[in-house]
């Protein structure tokens, strides 16, 4: 079963909790879960998650809000996808090192999405560069 944007919501504050008080501000002020405005607030407005891309501080931090938008992309039911594929990726591609320093912290399969579905189906992206793939030696970095 696929989750939605309410039960990404709970697993957002549940993994950020330095986060939780603001996003339940969020849900407070607008009644509900608006899943574009919500994620957009709390990636882009409440932490620069673009920021944290450009200047590579805490790649940690960075690893995991990557994971977190990653799994909403392969566990989010449709409407979650659309937020991924809408309000965030619209939002790392508009600066070419944000971009590819986020391509970095993927896998390979959501690069496939993203360079194969997400940019030549969404107008908004169309003139997005594609991501690289990444090259494995041994083992397959943990993402």
């Amino acid at each position: 079963m696929k989750l939605n944007k309410d039960q990404f919501a709970e697993r957002f504050m549940q993994e950020f909790p330095d986060q939780k008080e603001k996003a339940l501000e969020d849900i407070a002020f607008f009644g509900e879960v608006l899943g574009h405005v919500f994620y957009t607030n709390m990636l882009f407005h409440e932490l620069d998650f673009c920021e944290l891309l450009r200047t590579g501080q805490n790649p940690e931090l960075i690893r995991k809000y990557c994971r977190f938008i990653e799994s909403m992309w392969q566990e989010g039911d449709e409407a979650v996808q659309n937020i991924v594929c809408v309000s965030i990726l619209e939002q790392l591609c508009c600066e070419e090192k944000i971009w590819f320093t986020f391509g970095k912290y993927i896998s390979n399969d959501f690069i496939r999405f993203i360079n194969t579905d997400a940019i030549p189906n969404n107008c908004l992206m169309t003139a997005v560069p594609h991501l690289p793939y990444h090259k494995r030696k041994n083992k397959p970095e943990k993402y």
